[in-house]
């Protein structure tokens, strides 16, 4: 039996497309109505006749508990009916080992190097994304080595200096924000790291040339309107000024739409992977998939706290699967009675 899940306007609707995708004999298994332009919606299965041999899909509780969670963080419909298709494939009772199957046959995962791969890293993205934080989170990962460290990146008034595993150089390309350039000098320092400030692409490229590739450079560019044609060039000549590895930034809680209008506008600057900010302030992470997806990047890495030590948490389709699924009650928690 395969089960899967119909959005439209209306129950009438989806009760349309249940019948022209599978047939007068689907089973209707689940229905639900509620408001907004894809308000309802309607889970039904088949029966496998072609394979007598295929084994049984979802269990409906796994499949309803899967969908809900991805409606929940306002994942589109398209992307949560191919997501719930992939999930009712695996014979499993356990949402998390089924959502963790479907998220990996439909994303890729490629976490942030810790150390140099002999490109650099270059975030890339919209103002208020958190790139600069992110350059600095990406440098303290390897000074942080060093359990004792943590405490004097925090305290600006600490006049310990890090003593790093590796040579880290932060490059501030960003003219344009105010004490953008300030801010990352004065982590440079904390981080015993080298900073360099350029201007653009060409100044860039100078730089990196004289830097050995096998340290470890980040690059913070300055805060783009990727449907400016002047400033996505910018970033574009950033990008392009060396082998660079651009990493898209963006923060969870978007609208989807917007979220894949923008992941869309960034690709002449040839990012490969997500990095996603803000999961401290704003838990939904639909946009994100979607926009993903969209514009086929890697997740990479999340950020869920401010905190420079806190760094980034790599991401896999189990690490994802956990945070997209409500967090089971534990069995030890009692009921009172009334």
């Amino acid at each position: 039996m395969r089960l899967k899940t119909f959005h439209a306007k209306s129950l009438h609707d989806a009760m349309t497309l249940v019948r022209e995708q599978l047939g007068d004999d689907a089973i209707i298994v689940a229905t639900q109505e509620t408001g907004g332009p894809q308000g309802a919606r309607v889970t039904a299965a088949v029966e496998q006749v072609d394979d007598p041999f295929e084994a049984l899909g979802g269990d409906i509780d796994v499949i309803e508990a899967i969908t809900e969670a991805l409606e929940r963080h306002g994942t589109p419909p398209e992307l949560t009916d191919r997501l719930v298709d992939e999930a009712s494939m695996l014979e499993e009772n356990d949402p998390v080992k089924a959502l963790t199957h479907a998220l990996a046959e439909v994303f890729r995962f490629d976490p942030l190097p810790e150390d140099s791969d002999g490109r650099p890293l270059i975030l890339i993205g919209p103002p208020g994304v958190g790139k600069t934080v992110g350059c600095v989170k990406l440098a303290a990962r390897a000074a942080l080595k060093d359990p004792s460290t943590e405490a004097l990146i925090q305290d600006e008034t600490d006049g310990r200096v890090a003593t790093n595993r590796l040579p880290v150089h932060l490059v501030g390309a960003d003219k344009l924000k105010i004490g953008a350039m300030e801010q990352l000098a004065l982590y440079a320092d904390k981080l015993g790291a080298n900073m360099i400030v350029v201007s653009d692409g060409k100044v860039l490229s100078k730089a990196l040339g004289k830097l050995p590739p096998d340290e470890l450079i980040v690059i913070d560019t300055p805060g783009t309107n990727p449907f400016n044609l002047e400033e996505l060039a910018h970033i574009v000549e950033l990008a392009e000024a060396g082998d660079m590895d651009p990493v898209l930034v963006l923060t969870a809680g978007r609208d989807a739409e917007e979220a894949t209008d923008l992941a869309k506008a960034f690709r002449p600057a040839g990012a490969t992977r997500l990095l996603i900010t803000g999961y401290d302030i704003a838990r939904r992470l639909g946009s994100m998939l979607a926009a993903a997806v969209a514009s086929d990047l890697a997740l990479s890495d999340i950020g869920r706290s401010p905190r420079i030590a806190d760094g980034f948490q790599p991401l896999d389709a189990a690490t994802l699967a956990r945070m997209l699924l409500p967090k089971p009650k534990k069995s030890s928690e009692k009921q009172t009675a009334s």
